[in-house]
């Protein structure tokens, strides 16, 4: 890629994130869509490392759901399954957890003093990590920052410039393949997903009905194959979901198989779930009921 063609990929992307860095977290808009994200399920080396990093560092609010070690971000929960992951998020086909803070610089400057690293956004051949962001002086990593946590579980920092903000928030989740526009048909006709506009060619988000933004994929663009998402520090994406053994059944008619079916188990304390996996590897968690 000529250095031209990379000013114009990276003024394409910061368009891309800047259109949805103003948005704030959506799915808090409406709890009663049919579809929105509700976990993500991490496997950890450390739950104290990642208590350090999700609540100490980022402000999550620590809870359980039963019996597991939880985060919660607004209505999503990050799980945190003490199990050593087979590998980091990277080089897999999930990408990173999107959070949405008021002042992206200083909180990135913020988590950085604590230790923890800054990262790419999409994977380019030669991409090199940027060095932390000076407040206010960069204009690209004044509005988004893309980080490291432990065991190598990659966030991205959104501005959320709505009224009063909280101080964080759940914002989006994002995939990455080599078929990004294919990955992103698959999740449409799979959570009933339409398109957003504003694709590029490397980049593709899809809304979730009643919430708007919240689906993004990134080309894959590294030589290494990915893997999928069973096994790594995050192991699964969960989405919460209404009338569950209803859209199962809706799944299945679209000749998507359920990975594990239906079942609602008293000792969940009244939470359905059921699981599916997308054609290229990528574990989804459907429930119905999950809370603390």
């Amino acid at each position: 890629m000529g250095p031209m063609n990379r000013i114009g990929a990276a003024l394409a992307i910061a368009c891309v994130i800047y259109g949805y860095a103003a948005r704030p977290a959506a799915q808090l808009l409406n709890p009663e869509a049919p579809v929105r994200v509700g976990h993500y399920h991490l496997n950890v080396t450390s739950v104290e490392e990642h208590r350090r990093f999700w609540v100490d560092t980022l402000g999550g609010t620590a809870t359980k759901v039963g019996s597991v070690e939880a985060v919660r971000f607004g209505d999503v929960f990050v799980f945190l399954r003490p199990q050593r992951p087979t590998g980091p998020t990277r080089g897999t086909t999930f990408d990173h957890i999107g959070l949405a803070v008021p002042n992206v610089p200083e909180f990135t400057a913020r988590v950085v003093a604590r230790g923890y690293q800054l990262t790419v956004g999409r994977e380019i051949p030669g991409q090199a990590a940027p060095a932390p962001p000076a407040p206010g002086t960069s204009p690209v990593y004044g509005r988004f920052s893309y980080l490291v946590g432990p065991d190598g579980v990659k966030v991205e920092l959104v501005t959320n410039m709505e009224p009063n903000p909280p101080a964080i928030a759940h914002h989006h989740v994002h995939f990455t393949n080599p078929q990004y526009v294919e990955m992103g048909q698959w999740y449409m006709k799979a959570l009933d997903a339409t398109l957003r506009p504003g694709q590029t060619d490397f980049f593709f988000g899809a809304d979730l009905p009643g919430i708007g933004y919240m689906l993004n994929f990134f080309r894959w663009e590294m030589k290494e194959p990915l893997v999928g998402t069973a096994g790594r520090a995050v192991d699964h994406v969960g989405f919460e979901v209404r009338n569950l053994e209803e859209f199962c059944r809706k799944l299945e008619g679209k000749g998507i198989k359920l990975a594990a079916p239906y079942r609602k188990d008293p000792a969940l304390d009244g939470i359905a779930t059921a699981s599916i996996v997308d054609p290229w590897g990528t574990s989804i968690e459907l429930t119905e009921g999950l809370r603390p």
